[in-house]
């Protein structure tokens, strides 16, 4: 991770540009970014621009902030679509605030962090940054359309990981390596980097649904069952499965409010099956497909912290 006094200042420019006169806009968007949560996409940002130069500069730091807003963003709009009750041990916001305020919230940090690419970034930044946000509306789309789908395959999974993820997380190693003065070819392998790693978070989130404390978590587990959302331990064990097995999960997926013993002996036949061990083996493949795209760069302290974050992705246990 980052220096201390790196991080410390990332809280504050983080407070700094979320400077709407509207009292509500600053409300919920304080509310949300005090959560705390990882700040592993600004990080990102930060960590490869230091990779290439040695130092972030002060063009750094409100371009971090702005990838930080565009997942705060789309937490704010995903918990409203999800109806959640908590998002990182506190009531979600949408039940805080509700839904309208949140939704609107929500766009203002958006429109802010286009802002401040059109301030302090580049076109080519624009362009692919630009380019992930329509992919993440287009992952968590499908997501919302494939909800109790049994029939789901893997490449559909992987596009709504890709998209509702794994965009965002390439988009902050390529901007964070464009700030760096990256070669082209740099910025794709970056990119790729944190493809791999975003898809790695992902998968390892839809394991913890099943197997993490739920107050580390921050939410209840076996959440994405209740919601009726195919996951990857799920998916991975489908054709092990009898007909009446797969039947079963089916009617449980589709019902509006599951019995807590269904969910259990889903979860229990989900373990039982493999799905846990495949869900870990497939994310650490991933990790490792990320370290490989690092060959491109300098070997220093912060392709260590790069290889170290990528390893921490399989290993957290929240």
């Amino acid at each position: 991770m980052l220096e201390k006094v790196v991080m410390d200042k990332l809280e504050e420019e983080l407070s700094k540009y979320l400077d709407s006169y509207v009292e509500w806009i600053l409300k919920v968007g304080n509310y949300i970014l005090s959560s705390g949560g990882k700040r592993l996409r600004p990080i990102l940002v930060l960590t490869f621009s230091k990779l290439l130069k040695g130092e972030n500069e002060d063009r750094d730091y409100p371009l971090a902030v702005a990838m930080e807003y565009l997942h705060t963003a789309s937490l704010l709009h995903d918990d409203v679509v999800d109806g959640a009750e908590t998002r990182r041990g506190k009531i979600a916001a949408n039940r805080v605030f509700g839904n309208d305020t949140t939704v609107l919230t929500g766009d203002y940090m958006y429109a802010n962090a286009l802002y401040l690419f059109s301030t302090y970034g580049d076109i080519d930044m624009i362009r692919n940054v630009s380019d992930a946000v329509k992919k993440m509306s287009e992952g968590q789309l499908l997501e919302l359309k494939k909800i109790g789908d049994i029939d789901m395959t893997f490449e559909e999974y992987f596009q709504i990981l890709e998209g509702k993820t794994a965009v965002l997380f390439g988009s902050c190693c390529y901007v964070g390596a464009s700030l760096g003065g990256a070669s082209q070819e740099q910025k794709e392998s970056a990119y790729k980097y944190g493809l791999n790693i975003g898809l790695a978070f992902q998968l390892i989130d839809d394991l913890l649904d099943y197997t993490a404390n739920e107050e580390k978590l921050g939410k209840p587990v076996c959440n994405d069952l209740r919601e009726g959302k195919i996951t990857y331990p799920l998916l991975s064990i489908l054709k092990q499965l009898e007909k009446k097995e797969v039947d079963f999960i089916k009617t449980v997926l589709r019902d509006i409010n599951p019995d807590k013993e269904h969910i259990e002996k889903i979860k229990n036949m989900v373990k039982e099956k493999g799905g846990f061990e495949k869900t870990f083996i497939k994310a650490k493949e991933l990790v490792n497909k990320a370290i490989n795209e690092l060959d491109n760069f300098p070997r220093n302290e912060y392709l260590n912290q790069l290889e170290n974050l990528a390893k921490y992705i399989v290993e957290r246990d929240f």
